[in-house]
């Protein structure tokens, strides 16, 4: 007669699920009564994830659980109840599929008619757990016919109120800053310039927004002419339908008209002293024959507008493409050098890694047996997890191709031939990040 080897899983998610009977200890304990019971059955293991849903895929000791089957350690895996091993029906089955690939059923003892190791089983589980969600999603669906009522209502439920607006018996009724509120539709349908508007509202009305909550939460809120979803009248408007009409024209003309530029160095600038990214800008000036001279320059965006940032320094494309290429072949011959000898030291960390899983499971089988106590099972396995964590991993390997391919090439020759969308390509392709610091020093990390 064969052996079967045995897991058991255990899985509590909240303190209160334990206060209610279904303990960790609980269930471990109805889980060995059954191996007891049972003739030729094997304990393969225990694996036990603490104050973890069962919604998440991702659970410690449940993806421990999973390898084990893949490597044939695991013929039957058995649980209390089905709502510790899944509460949704695709994890369910995505993970049944790794199951039946590899030969492993599962059995839920406090509910035996939740079996798999038959077909009439496996449609059952399917089929109750089908309806088990359809009733989550009704409820859901209960929940938000209930919320669009009452927005139709006109009702406030959450979410911050818009300045110009208070909360009067659950609705937006103008408050004593309307004034403000329209002023500021006004400056900027004026001036157009969403840096001009936040610096006026910093200067002369002491209130300190960034560029993108200056248009979603007041120039783009529709709430200022009255309207909420498919409320149309969801409360009084402050803002004439015609002036924030204008301000939406303006500011898709802005948007347009910043990504005009092809910015060389978008997405690579960092600030060395907030760690913000530098954002990208322009400045114009006139031709003698006509037009306009076009030249982008970086600024810290903690600096600007609300001066948060001590990095205040604005930086012309220009002169961060100069110190490059006078400097790039030096700079990637020693992140070469650099990266060779480190390389030669590499230390090999799995056989220490391997020991800490070794201790890790050694502790299950102690607190199976009576050795330690629940909490000493804890504590350790949240040290040699730490410990885990903390572990240097091995490096690497770096591809150096492209670095090596751009030093044999002639730089400045060629990179007068490229528009700045290939220039952007040529350094994206060995820089990660370019920090600037408050005298405009720049240290180049490669990747």
């Amino acid at each position: 007669m064969s052996i079967t080897n045995v897991a058991i899983y255990v899985r509590v998610s909240t303190d209160r699920q334990a206060k209610k009977g279904d303990s960790i200890d609980e269930q471990l304990s109805t889980c060995k009564n059954y191996i007891a019971s049972k003739e030729n059955i094997v304990l393969a293991g225990v694996y036990i994830d603490d104050g973890i849903s069962g919604r998440k895929i991702k659970r410690g000791d449940f993806e421990q659980l999973l390898d084990d089957v893949r490597l044939g350690r695991v013929d039957l895996i058995i649980f209390t109840k089905l709502d510790r091993w899944f509460r949704s029906l695709r994890h369910y089955l995505n993970t049944q599929a790794i199951l039946e690939a590899n030969h492993c059923d599962w059995l839920a003892v406090d509910q035996p008619y939740f079996d798999t190791t038959t077909p009439h089983g496996r449609a059952f589980v399917a089929q109750s757990m089908t309806f088990a969600e359809l009733e989550a999603e009704n409820d859901s669906v209960r929940i938000r016919d209930v919320f669009d009522y009452k927005y139709r209502q006109g009702e406030v439920l959450s979410g911050k109120v818009p300045l110009g607006y208070s909360i009067e018996n659950k609705h937006l009724a103008p408050s004593q800053d309307a004034g403000k509120a329209l002023h500021i539709f006004q400056f900027y349908a004026e001036c157009g310039s969403l840096n001009q508007t936040i610096a006026h509202l910093e200067s002369d009305m002491g209130i300190i927004m960034s560029q993108d909550n200056l248009k979603k939460s007041i120039l783009k809120n529709k709430k200022y002419i009255g309207v909420f979803r498919d409320n149309d009248h969801y409360c009084p408007a402050i803002i004439p339908a015609e002036l924030f009409n204008r301000v939406q024209e303006l500011l898709a003309i802005n948007v347009k008209s910043n990504q005009k530029y092809s910015y060389v160095f978008s997405g690579l600038l960092r600030c060395a002293h907030c760690g913000q990214a530098f954002s990208g800008f322009t400045r114009k000036t006139k031709k003698k024959a006509g037009g306009f001279y076009t030249y982008p320059y970086y600024k810290c965006h903690g600096a600007y507008p609300n001066k948060r940032c001590v990095n205040r320094k604005i930086v012309p494309e220009s002169s961060i493409e100069r110190y490059l290429l006078a400097n790039a072949k030096t700079l990637l011959q020693e992140h070469i050098a650099e990266y060779e000898i480190a390389s030669a030291k590499i230390i090999d960390y799995d056989s220490r890694r391997a020991a800490l899983l070794k201790k890790i499971d050694k502790l299950k089988d102690l607190y199976i047996n009576d050795i330690i106590t629940m909490d000493e099972l804890k504590r350790d396995k949240e040290k040699y997890m730490k410990e885990l964590e903390d572990l240097p991993r091995n490096q690497d390997q770096k591809d150096l191709a492209p670095i090596k391919k751009l030093l044999k090439m002639d730089l400045d020759s060629i990179y007068k031939t490229l528009d700045p969308a290939e220039r952007r390509q040529l350094w994206r392709s060995v820089v990660r990040e370019i920090r600037i610091d408050d005298h405009k020093n720049l240290k180049i990390i490669f990747l």
